[in-house]
């Protein structure tokens, strides 16, 4: 019985998630594409088709693969991005010339944002990680593995992308 329960154990966790191999997503809209977990499940298209919400074998983490247009000025645009929302707090944030990294907490959750502006600065494609803080070691090497994956491309929104 012991093994039975350390088997499952396994199975649902998020680095069985990982062992299990990658699948690519691209979003028709942004060109956002990102890698994600074999095993997740995709969730329904919004109606405006930005982007999906990916859900863990287990149901508790969550990776969004998004892009939208950069319809502010930088600075405004980099100043939203870069705040906390209702009950976050931010631990971690850089950015360069076209990207942005934040990551912090909310509650015993940890989020993890990065975007990438792309097609001639018109369009932030974006990953978004959400998961549980206990479980932190388990879930870095899919943060760095989806994180590193993130890429931009044209899409049917994106103008002047090429």
């Amino acid at each position: 019985m012991k093994k039975l329960v350390l088997l499952f154990l396994f199975i649902s966790s998020p680095i069985a998630a990982q062992a299990g191999g990658w699948q690519t997503y691209r979003n028709d809209r942004f060109g956002a594409t990102a890698d994600i977990p074999a095993g997740w499940r995709m969730g329904e298209a919004p109606a405006n088709d930005d982007g999906r919400v990916f859900t863990s074998p287990d149901g508790r983490a969550t990776i969004t693969v998004s892009g939208s247009l950069d319809v502010l000025p930088r600075f405004q645009e980099i100043e939203i991005m870069t705040q906390p929302n209702a009950g976050e707090t931010i631990d971690y944030k850089r950015q360069g010339r076209d990207w942005i990294v934040v990551s912090g907490r909310k509650g015993d959750r940890i989020f993890y944002k990065r975007s990438l502006l792309s097609c001639g600065g018109t369009v932030w494609n974006t990953v978004y990680l959400d998961y549980p803080a206990a479980e932190k070691a388990a879930f870095d090497p899919i943060v760095g593995h989806v994180a590193g994956s993130l890429r931009g491309g044209k899409g049917w929104g994106t103008g002047k992308c090429r």
